[in-house]
């Protein structure tokens, strides 16, 4: 049944989202259907104008859905020259949802009309940008570097920038300034960033809107004065309409787009700059949409001359944590550099470890985090002679991370530093007394990943330093291997449950189900094992010690960072690697405490590599026999992780040593299991594909 105009334009104004846009479907086609016919399309327009005359606010914004539709597909007399005044009479409106309408239909008419409307609708809108641009009894704080968080290199002493102010001796002292002003609850800092700016977010919309439906048209009406509103907007202290004012910024660029543009580009990367550094993912995302507009539309020479500017926060964007930044600046550099980014960055290299440099103490762990993975990669790809003298620098920032309260942070500097010292072996021995220490310490840290991170950059030093190497690491490694032993066994609380195993199946359930565990328990922030709401790091550490927090370590912890330690020693020294696999087997029979399993986990997890680094012949000469019964009892160890490790472990053993050979090791329950376990894969060459959940069933030949 076809839907009557009436029913249509009520459900424009219903109460429900769902009602709403089921009704402008419905609007569409009765527009359709009324073709060209003056008569029908003018009740519709007048049940536009009903509905826009309104007092609730759901009236009005189905009225704005209204008239954008009947703009952009009809052409009634007088009717566009009407919804410009309407919308300019609802562009500060109470409610937002109309508000954000507004900016929708203003692009309808644009698209449509062109400079008529920007014409009409320009002025009034930049009016409320102004007239909002501060929050009531704040005064302008939109210069204020302390405001957004960000603050690079290129943007001190610009009009509308966050650089520090005229008179800073340096950085440190303006944050030392900022950090000491007295503050009053519920303005200034202590009032949220987003909340108070009334209309202006919406306001900068519409003016978004405004500029992208008029398109290159626009050019003549982007005044000096319309500039420097743009400029301040993009350094205001309200992340969204930043974030606006970047999208803004793009289409700015695509109207100046020639010789006009090349006159601002200069200023306007510097602004770009800063929004590429923003604390706030979104704000960086709409900074990257303007940035490859700004190099989209000049010539090659003019960006040459923006590269200076743009290089660092461009190329430190490809591994910012937030993934719609990160693929988006990839595909810019891509497009942008070309085959030629490695050669850009040494060109203007001292730029560039500037801003690596400032970003690694940057506010944010994100940025930190990203500042640690570019400056390896600065290190390992670009021409040493550019890099050399610059070594120093980056180095002691890395030193600076692999001591920051964030563990990814920590992670982060970790990983660069093993790949800082392979790169450049020789400049790194002046940090080394320090990162040795700090790998070691970070062996047994409470963070799985940081662990395994760490004995991969031990591993790194010791392709760089060899034997000189080695003497520091195995001290370590002999340390920190048996420590598990010393664990408590927490099932004393759970010891009247009856199972196979001290802590098995049964006490951990118990374990995981009573309320003392998860009860009146500290909070901890997110990238961070610091108690959320304490004071211990502020008192314990001044940012430049070593990171003051730590929950208490546990022993086991120390064993599974020794583990990965003897599995990146298999592969650079083997004979090293040997001397603690018999303390490995014995970790893998221990099951006496809650976090066994995930111990366990970590061995089988590295033992095929382990295997391989000392060679199939040896290690099944050697060593295979002490792992296969405890290997064999995790597949029914009830911990599911450790289950599926531990089967993944004798594929790959028995894929390496030879599925007959393996299995003629093995005894009869062993074997029964290798064959119908779910948990081992099927062999890998030729043997491989039959049927069954297990592994194939092979003919057990005599051990060898």
């Amino acid at each position: 049944m076809a839907a009557s105009p009436r029913d249509a334009l009520l459900g424009l104004g219903a109460a429900r989202h769902l009602d709403r846009e089921r009704a402008l479907r419905r609007f569409q086609e009765l527009i359709a259907d009324a073709g060209e016919s003056p008569p029908q399309l003018e009740d519709l327009a007048a049940g536009v104008r009903e509905l826009l005359a309104g007092e609730a606010w759901e009236h009005k914004l189905g009225g704005l859905m209204g008239a954008k539709v009947l703009v952009e597909r009809s052409d009634i007399p007088g009717f566009d020259a009407a919804m410009v005044d309407e919308a300019l009479r609802l562009l500060e409106d109470g409610e937002p949802r109309v508000r954000l309408a507004v900016g929708q239909l203003l692009r309808g008419l644009a698209a449509k009309r062109g400079l008529e409307v920007l014409e009409a609708a320009q002025g009034r809108v930049l009016d409320s940008i102004n007239n909002h641009f501060d929050r009531e009894g704040e005064g302008s704080r939109a210069d204020s570097a302390w405001t957004s968080g960000s603050l690079t290199p290129a943007a001190g002493g610009r009009p509308g920038s966050p650089g520090p102010a005229p008179g800073s001796p340096n950085l440190l002292s303006a944050l030392l300034a900022s950090s000491y002003q007295p503050l009053v609850p519920g303005v200034g800092q202590l009032r949220h960033g987003s909340e108070g700016w009334k209309c202006l977010e919406t306001s900068m919309k519409a003016w978004q809107q405004l500029v992208e439906g008029v398109g290159t048209s626009v050019a003549p009406h982007v005044t000096p004065e319309v500039l420097d509103l743009l400029y301040r907007s993009m350094h205001h202290p309200n992340r969204f309409v930043r974030e606006t004012a970047h999208f803004t910024a793009a289409s700015v660029c695509e109207a100046l787009a020639g010789g006009r543009l090349a006159g601002v580009a200069q200023e306007l990367a510097e602004r770009l700059a800063d929004g590429l550094s923003d604390n706030w993912s979104q704000v960086r995302y709409a900074a990257c949409v303007a940035t490859r507009t700004l190099m989209a539309c000049l010539a090659p020479d003019d960006r040459a001359r923006l590269l200076p500017t743009l290089t660092g926060p461009m190329c430190l964007n490809r591994y910012y944590v937030a993934e719609g930044v990160r693929l988006y600046a990839q595909e810019t550099w891509r497009r942008v550099m070309a085959d030629t980014g490695r050669a850009a960055v040494a060109r203007h290299i001292d730029q560039v470890v500037f801003y690596y440099v400032s970003q690694s103490k940057a506010n944010n762990h994100a940025v930190r985090e990203a500042a640690c993975a570019v400056i390896a990669e600065l290190m390992e790809k670009v021409d040493r002679a550019a890099v050399a003298p610059h070594v120093p620098d980056l180095l002691r920032a890395l030193l600076l991370c692999f001591k920051d309260s964030s563990w990814p942070v920590r992670d982060a500097a970790c990983t660069a530093c093993g790949r800082c010292v392979v790169a450049y072996p020789g400049e790194a021995r002046e940090v080394l007394e320090h990162l040795y220490p700090l790998w070691a310490e970070h062996l047994w840290d409470n963070i799985p990943a940081v662990r395994a991170d760490s004995a991969a950059a031990l591993a790194q030093a010791v392709t760089a330093y060899g034997q000189e190497a080695l003497d520091r690491v195995l001290p370590v490694v002999r340390d920190l291997l048996p420590r598990a032993h010393a664990q408590p066994a927490e099932s004393q609380r759970y010891s009247g449950l009856e199972n196979t195993t001290t802590f098995g199946v049964a006490a951990r359930r118990a374990r995981d189900n009573d309320p003392a565990v998860h009860t009146n328990q500290d909070m901890f922030s997110c990238g961070s094992l610091s108690a959320r709401f304490s004071t211990e790091r502020l008192v314990r550490s001044d940012g430049c010690n070593d990171y003051g927090f730590a929950r208490a370590k546990e022993p086991w912890e120390a064993s599974d960072g020794a583990v990965h330690m003897v599995r990146e020693l298999a592969a650079v020294s083997p004979a090293a690697a040997e001397e603690f696999l018999p303390g490995v087997a014995e970790l893998a029979r221990l099951a006496s405490f809650q976090h066994a399993f995930s111990l366990h986990e970590t061995i089988w997890r590295s033992l095929p590599a382990i295997a391989r680094g000392l060679g199939a012949k040896a290690f099944k000469a050697r060593h295979l026999e002490a792992f296969l019964p405890p290997l064999f009892a995790d597949l029914r160890c009830g911990h599911q992780l450790a289950e599926a490790e531990a089967g993944r472990a004798i594929s790959a053993l028995r894929d390496l040593i030879g599925p007959r050979i393996f299995a003629g090791r093995l005894d009869d329950a062993q074997r029964a299991a290798l064959e119908a376990d779910p948990n081992i894969l099927p062999p890998a060459g030729p043997l491989g594909g039959g049927g069954g959940s297990g592994g194939a069933a092979v003919t057990a030949q005599p051990p060898q």
